[in-house]
Formats: C-alpha cells, sequence, structure tokens
C-alpha cells in the first residue's frame, strides 16, 4: 500500500498475494472423547467437558456461566451476557452432563455463583495436560467444534447449529421467518439425542 498509494510506484505489480486455503477441522472420535473423560478424575473438569462438548458454548462462556444461568429441568442455558459481536442463544447440554452437573454441584463454593468458578487459562491448561498423554491433543475449543459436527451427523440443521453456538443470524429466513423459540431449539435438540461416552 505504500509503494502503491503514496510512491505511485508500480514495484506493486511484481508481487502476488499468497491466497489462504481453508484447513479442514479435525474432529475426534468418540472413542477418543471417551478415553480423554475417563482420565479426568476432577468432578468440574469431567462437567466442564460435557457441557463444552454437548451445549456448544464458547470458552469463555463457559467460564462465565453462572448457576442463574441454567434450567435443570429443561437442561437450558440461557447466559445473561450482552455482547456488540456475537448473538445470546439459548442452548442446551445433554443427560450426560447434567448427571455430571448434578454430582459436581454439590463440591462448589456457595460464594461464587459460577458454575466453573475457573478462568480460561487453568481449564484450557487442565485439558491439555490430560491429553498429553494420547494422541489426541484437547482444549476445551476442540468439544465445541466436536458438537457442531456431531449435531450436523444427527441431521440438525446448520441455521440450527449457529444458533446453539451463539453466531449471529445472516439471512432474512433466520432473522425474521423461522422459530428460534426456547421451546422449538429444545425440541430440535432433543430430537438429535446428542451422546458423548455411548
Amino acid at each position: 500500500m505504500f509503494f502503491r498509494d503514496f510512491l505511485s510506484r508500480d514495484i506493486i505489480d511484481a508481487f502476488e498475494t499468497p491466497s489462504k486455503r481453508a484447513k479442514p477441522t479435525e474432529v475426534p472420535l468418540n472413542d477418543d472423547f471417551q478415553l480423554f473423560y475417563s482420565a479426568l478424575a476432577n468432578p468440574m473438569y469431567k462437567t466442564a467437558f460435557l457441557f463444552a462438548a454437548t451445549s456448544g458454548l464458547r470458552l469463555s462462556g463457559l467460564c462465565q456461566l453462572a448457576i442463574d444461568d441454567i434450567d435443570e429441568d429443561k437442561r437450558m442455558v440461557v447466559p445473561d451476557k450482552e455482547s456488540s459481536t456475537k448473538e445470546i442463544w439459548p442452548t442446551f447440554y445433554n443427560h450426560e452432563a447434567a448427571e455430571a452437573f448434578e454430582q459436581f454441584r454439590e463440591e462448589c463454593d456457595p460464594g461464587d455463583d459460577r458454575v466453573f468458578q475457573t478462568t480460561k487459562q487453568p481449564l484450557n491448561r487442565k485439558f491439555r495436560h490430560v491429553s498429553e498423554g494420547f494422541s489426541l491433543k484437547v482444549t476445551v475449543q476442540r468439544p465445541r467444534r466436536w458438537f457442531a459436527t456431531a449435531v450436523s451427523r444427527c441431521g440438525v440443521d446448520a441455521k440450527y447449529i449457529h444458533t446453539f453456538c451463539g453466531r449471529t443470524l445472516s439471512s432474512v429466513l433466520e432473522k425474521h421467518y423461522l422459530d428460534y423459540s426456547p421451546d422449538r431449539l429444545n425440541e430440535i435438540y432433543d430430537e438429535a439425542g446428542l451422546t458423548v461416552l455411548k
């Protein structure tokens, strides 16, 4: 830009900018995730892993998740956070995560209203450390990617996967005509029958 726009030289025409190629996302198999889960000894990490893998929550959303953000009867998560760049939609977690959460919540510090009472770095560090013994390297982002692929394989339309993952609706159809009510999203999620440990 300097040579072209300010010096008005044609030298820049001799340069070619390499185009970025899309790198395919590598999604772990269920067997790999099950081995990783069995290696997590701490109930908090087990629960966090299942929440990440079955809800599509971002790492930041997972760490900020408060007890009041969860409707346990519907297994629904509605983060009470505002963002100028990301949508806040209800998402859900499966029965496996619900069972882990029920066992783990007794260990929560009642003075801290967050579910996982940790921050991004320790959680990510723990996942990386545990996965060192496996060929699969797990970060908290990896279960979120697995979630998107898994619910797609279960027949969930990409438009709803975007919603579960908190992405912005883009088309007129999505914004104004499709039903994104919590009841409809709950129905779609439950019909998928997502499991991690089976």
